[in-house]
């Protein structure tokens, strides 16, 4: 069996809603956001994805992504294949730093492996906190990578 991991830097982050962020910030290190209290967006990262290697036709059953979330949470991330949605991961609640190994918060696994057909694309909601006094610090996602791995 053929593997081969696919990554993408964090600041190829995109978002969907803008108007309810506070910050919106692309670094050589990553994307950096910040929600307005009590506000959510999905936000959709590219993993590059080789469809055809010499082997065949690639499969994907695990994917990454590298985060940070404070003052909020992640509470969906789901799987594409261009338009077409692979799997859903709803009802989590991730949060803390996840940027520098993979871990049980930041890895997920398919519950069959997908043949690919166009390009995979991890898209995931994130909510910030309610702050009812100056003394709860704004909500911070960063997102440092995305991958997957692929096999024949």
């Amino acid at each position: 069996m053929a593997i081969h991991a696919s990554w993408i830097q964090g600041n190829a982050l995109t978002v969907e809603s803008p108007e309810l962020l506070n910050r919106i910030g692309h670094f050589g290190w990553g994307a950096d956001m910040s929600l307005k209290p009590g506000k959510g967006s999905w936000f959709h990262i590219p993993i590059p994805s080789p469809v055809l290697v010499p082997e065949g036709r690639t499969k994907i059953q695990r994917f990454f992504l590298l985060f940070d979330a404070e003052g909020g949470s992640i509470r969906n991330v789901h799987l594409y294949d261009g338009s077409a949605k692979i799997q859903e991961f709803n009802n989590l609640l991730l949060t803390g730093e996840h940027r520098v190994s993979i871990d049980a918060q930041n890895g997920f696994t398919l519950s069959a492996p997908h043949v690919v057909a166009f390009g995979i694309g991890i898209s995931f909601f994130f909510i910030a906190d309610i702050g009812f006094d100056s003394a709860i610090p704004p909500s911070r996602l960063i997102v440092g990578s995305a991958g997957g791995d692929f096999f024949v």
